[in-house]
């Protein structure tokens, strides 16, 4: 039986094809990658021969420093390698102290995905290449030293110590250098919801993620008040000075909306009348002086607006601010400060306090019920000698590494990749040209933040609203809004909560091109969509928790109605879990695709063919990065009843073209006999209508096309490409970038 992946000698195909047809051949050519006669161990599965890749990271921001460190999550080819102790990362021909963690195997327990963290000099604005091999991991010359103590715990990272505490409502109690202590007390943070200060209770729960040797990663969950949840993960890195924050809230509130003046992290801090503060500003030179005796607020009051004290100017706060006195000092660098307004910082001789969302702002935060939000910050502890701007640039986003495309595709981990060729060269191209066109329409485009459900009436001018332009702010950074002011496709203004994926096609299109504009979009979307757009609480149905939101007003109103199977996705969450280890991700989407799970063993009305499709969907890309075969058996059932509902005639609803894409991924991992002969039909009947067809009909063609060798059925998918409309706004880009990728990557697999 040949491998899904290789090719097919054509002389077998036309042989098998005359006994067996059409729907046999692709039963045979894609054998279940997680059927019971697939989980073979990984000595028994032939590995293939490349030794190593390559990784590059590219520095932007003007960063430089010794043992700097770098993150990549890898994939890897089935077979190639089972022992996540036999990795190395490699310089110049120098093996590099690492780290790894695996994040998935294939069904012969091989490693499939794998988070590294390494450290190697970095040097500015430049590209750095690491290649990565078969071979003894090398171990760091001084390892970061953890401990999980019963009340705490204890990281020394060799540059300085501190605790987290398991008993106190803190989120690090001290910070020393060499014994001597930074802080003047612990790094806390409050609330004020509903106008009232909240202070958070002890953690409920400590846990250890990463324990090094180079990075630690621990993570605390516990109660705010008012049902909100705080998650707060801390990151520390051996050798250097500073702590990365990942800083959640979950709203568990039974109240459809939740107001929230304030959410803010404090860092204490005396320092001396000789204290001087430094502030970032992007494309101008810091704010720096002398720090007064009075506390100085500076305040992101939207995307084109900022305050120092009660001066007003247009532009953007760089979001890294520095506070020393001769002696000590700290730096905070918060990711997004100003695309996730409003946000402000408070520094004082006492200290800093971060506003994640800033009191100065006029109205408080609408938050709904069931919605949460990740802020990302670093705190930087240093001596007299504070860092450069350059550096505090560089440190507002952690350093990624991109392993190259052809690896990626070669390794079959990540579903319709491709990498540059003739063949995508053009793709790619109008991909990145429809990108651009997108973010300008971001920038610019229209819409009411008034928070409502509904717009006015015939258009009645209302006297409250709110009009924004650019899809900026704390709950709306990473989605996109459809065109038209008061546009009312559902709802007000509605968000399209990333509808067909936006993630994914981010996800794809950095795996292709390792683009840094590709990543931190797919960052903020994958945020977007694992946060604000999920639902973590729902009072009326409690069933409802896990799923997430429809393309919405308010991205997570429950007035227009509930959950969608036709609007449910997970595969870019999981793609960027596989890219960055980001865990918050990988739990969204088991979330949802539990959810799933048990939405399937109920009655399903006949709902349209997305309905069946999506679902079949996040499930395979669920069973493909756990194995769990429940998510494999629940794809299967809603494919069964899919085709129960819905015939593979091609009619002018191109949602069925969901659905046949959606057979075929679940067909790739079942070897289902219906499927296949399900997909035959349906893939005779489209390509009798070459260049008539809306392209969300055509990656079934392209999968039966390569998996049979009937070049017609191909041609008709591949012939689309050049065609497709990238649009200007998120919908048809994500569309667009989505099947091009499927296609193409078909494509590929056949030659």
């Amino acid at each position: 039986m040949w491998e899904r992946s290789g090719r097919v000698p054509e002389r077998a195909v036309v042989w098998v094809r005359s006994v067996l047809g059409l729907a046999a051949v692709l039963s045979l050519l894609l054998p279940a990658t997680g059927s019971a006669k697939s989980k073979r161990s990984a000595a028994a599965v032939k590995a293939p021969d490349p030794q190593g890749f390559t990784i590059q990271v590219s520095e932007h921001e003007g960063a430089s420093g010794a043992g700097w460190p770098f993150t990549a999550g890898v994939p890897l080819p089935m077979g190639w390698i089972a022992d996540i102790n036999d990795l190395e990362v490699r310089n110049d021909k120098r093996s590099l102290p690492m780290q790894a963690r695996a994040l998935s195997r294939w069904p012969d327990g091989s490693l499939r995905w794998v988070l590294l963290d390494w450290q190697s000099e970095l040097h500015p604005h430049g590209a750095h290449v690491f290649e990565v091999r078969r071979g003894v991991s090398t171990a760091p010359p001084t390892p970061m030293k953890v401990e999980d103590l019963p009340d705490r715990v204890d990281i020394d990272t060799g540059a300085i110590e501190l605790s987290i505490p398991k008993n106190k409502a803190a989120l690090i109690v001290d910070v020393r250098r060499r014994g001597r202590a930074l802080l003047n007390g612990p790094i806390t943070n409050f609330f004020v919801i509903d106008g009232k200060r909240l202070t958070p209770q002890a953690p409920t729960r400590v846990r250890v993620i990463d324990s090094g040797p180079l990075r630690a990663r621990v993570e605390m969950r516990g109660q705010i008040g008012n049902g909100f949840v705080y998650v707060v993960r801390i990151d520390a890195y051996a050798n250097q000075p500073f702590v990365r924050i990942l800083h959640t809230f979950e709203n568990h509130a039974s109240a459809p909306y939740t107001a929230v003046q304030q959410v803010s992290v404090d860092v204490p801090l005396e320092l001396s009348a000789k204290a001087t503060y430094s502030v970032g500003r992007d494309a101008a030179a810091p704010l720096s002086d002398v720090m007064p005796e009075a506390p100085l607020d500076l305040y992101q009051e939207d995307n084109e607006v900022f305050y120092q004290g009660a001066a007003r100017d247009s532009g953007h706060l760089a979001g890294w601010f520095d506070l020393h006195d001769t002696t000590r000092g700290v730096a905070l660098v918060a990711r997004y400060f100003w695309q996730e307004y409003p946000q402000s910082v408070r520094l004082r001789r006492s200290g800093l306090t971060y506003n994640l969302w800033a009191p100065q702002a006029k109205i408080p935060a609408k938050v709904g019920m069931g919605a949460a939000k990740t802020h990302e910050m670093l705190l930087y502890f240093h001596a007299e000698t504070a860092p450069t701007p350059s550096l505090l640039e560089g440190l507002r986003a952690p350093t990624i590494g991109h392993a190259e495309a052809q690896w990626i595709v070669r390794s079959g981990a990540l579903r319709n990749g491709i990498a540059p060729s003739e063949a995508t060269k053009t793709f790619l191209s109008e991909l990145g040209a429809g990108y651009d066109r997108y973010r300008q329409h971001a920038d610019r485009e229209s819409w009411d933040d008034l928070g409502q459900v509904r717009c006015p009436k015939d258009g009645a001018p209302n006297p409250n609203e709110r009009r924004r332009q650019g899809f900026y702010g704390m709950l709306n950074w990473g989605d996109w809004n459809y065109p038209g002011y008061h546009d009312d496709t559902k709802g007000c203004d509605a968000w399209g909560n990333l509808e067909y994926d936006l993630t994914q096609t981010l996800a794809l299109a950095y795996a292709a091109t390792g683009e840094a504009r590709y990543l931190d979009a797919m960052t903020a979307s994958a945020r977007h969509f694992g946060d604000v757009d999920h639902i973590y609480f729902q009072r009326q149905r409690p069933n409802w928790v896990g799923m997430n939101h429809p393309k919405n007003p308010l991205h997570f109103s429950f007035e227009l109605g509930g959950v969608d199977l036709g609007h449910t996705w997970n595969e870019g969450l999981l793609s960027y879990y596989a890219m960055t280890g980001d865990e918050r991700a990988f739990d969204a989407a088991r979330g949802i695709a539990d959810y799933l799970v048990e939405r399937e063993h109920r009655p399903l009305l006949k709902g349209n063919p997305r309905q069946f499709g999506w679902p079949q969907i996040a499930l395979v890309a669920m069973y493909e990065m756990t194995g769990d075969e429940h998510y494999r058996a629940a794809a299967r059932g809603y494919a069964q009843r899919g085709m129960k509902v819905h015939k593979p005639e091609r009619g002018k609803d191109w949602k069925l073209g969901v659905l046949a894409e959606a057979l075929a991924y679940t067909h790739s991992v079942t070897n289902d006999r219906a499927i296949a002969d399900w997909l035959t039909r349906y893939s005779e009947s489209v390509s009798a209508y070459p260049g008539e067809n809306d392209p969300r009909f055509l990656p079934a063609l392209a999968y039966v096309g390569r998996a049979t060798g009937k070049t017609r059925i191909r041609d008709v998918a591949t012939s689309a490409v050049p065609n497709l409309k990238f649009g200007t706004w998120g919908k048809p880009w994500t569309i667009a970038g989505r099947v091009g990728f499927a296609i193409l990557s078909e494509a590929a697999k056949g030659k």
